[in-house]
């Protein structure tokens, strides 16, 4: 008896010993992201990186849905209820709801394990806790502005991929779309950081939600990242295809003009070249693709290097003190365009 309970015994201590040292399949992953912080806040500007722990939740080869409740919807619940539900419409709205975030991270890493391995390599050469407050910190030490507003970063569900937002309390970057590459990490985030910081002053100029607005809002964003990283024209805008935006740019201009001051309904050919409806047909053709869907950038980034010229340098920086018609009129562009052949 003795001994039938010894055998016994032993076979149990083998069993639980195995049941302990299971390998758990999303080791190496957990391991990127454990360190790195919930959120990052510099001022009142805040990156919440929701991605680790849709990561965490899945430690010790279990699928824990109270942290994808308390540290993934909760601290974005107003991301989730009031942009992602409405951007995707009423049909997808309970995919942004708790159970349906519940429902597709329980199988997130399971569908989608080789792509996620592709977008957390970035972490093997990038500090992000380090790259986030950095650039937090020069955006407002840079363009002397205080920002205010909220970013997350996570893995959102199968097709339903965005990188922008509602409002500055609701912007979101997928990391399965395009945009979270090693190459194009900074690019992005200073550019649309931008956006962030800008938008406060855009609410609040009647030409703000036209065409100007929007064309200077991305044209901002574009020079804001070239000085950041230091780039030069062509890196800022489109390589070898931007000397084909600049023969020509006189036409560019002529067929937007029109539309600088009309809103999204008055003026869908401006809105269409800046990639914010496809409501009407291109009045401009025979670009490349990603240029002629952004023209806006070229040409907003094209009146701010025209005042800065003019104005000097740093001048730049007046766009946030003076309205958007007013820093149009003084950076001279109109006059230059009109004096091209």
């Amino acid at each position: 008896m003795k001994k039938f309970s010894l055998i016994f015994i032993s076979l149990l201590i083998i069993s639980c010993v195995s049941i302990k040292t299971k390998p758990d399949r999303y080791s190496d992953l957990i391991d990127k992201v454990k360190n790195i912080q919930d959120s990052i806040t510099v001022g009142k500007m805040t990156i919440h990186n929701a991605f680790k722990n849709q990561i965490l939740a899945h430690q010790n080869n279990t699928f824990d849905s109270l942290t994808i409740l308390n540290k993934v919807y909760l601290p974005n619940k107003y991301v989730f209820d009031n942009c992602l539900s409405q951007i995707f419409g009423e049909n997808n709205k309970k995919k942004f709801q708790p159970d349906g975030i519940n429902s597709w991270n329980r199988t997130l890493l399971k569908d989608n394990e080789i792509e996620i391995r592709k977008k957390l390599a970035v972490l093997d050469s990038v500090d992000l806790n380090h790259l986030f407050t950095n650039h937090l910190n020069a955006l407002q030490e840079i363009t002397g502005q205080k920002g205010e507003g909220k970013w997350m970063v996570y893995f959102g569900p199968k097709d339903f991929q965005i990188f922008g937002g509602c409002d500055n309390n609701s912007m979101i970057l997928d990391m399965f779309g395009s945009a979270w590459t090693m190459k194009s990490i900074d690019k992005v985030f200073a550019h649309e950081l931008e956006h962030l910081l800008f938008n406060k002053k855009k609410k609040k100029d009647v030409n703000g939600s036209k065409g100007l607005g929007i064309t200077l809002d991305e044209g901002l964003a574009v020079y804001f990242t070239s000085i950041y990283l230091n780039q030069s024209f062509e890196e800022a805008l489109y390589g070898k295809d931007t000397d084909i935006l600049l023969s020509r740019e006189k036409e560019i201009f002529l067929k937007l003009e029109p539309y600088l001051f009309k809103t999204n309904e008055e003026g869908c050919p401006i809105f269409r070249h800046c990639g914010r409806n496809s409501e009407c047909k291109p009045v401009i053709e025979g670009l490349p693709e990603d240029a002629e869907n952004e023209l806006c950038y070229f040409m907003g980034y094209r009146i701010i290097q025209k005042y800065t010229e003019k104005n000097g340098k740093d001048s730049w920086k007046d766009i946030y003190k003076m309205t958007l018609k007013d820093f149009y009129q003084k950076s001279g562009y109109e006059e230059y365009i009109m004096n091209l052949k």
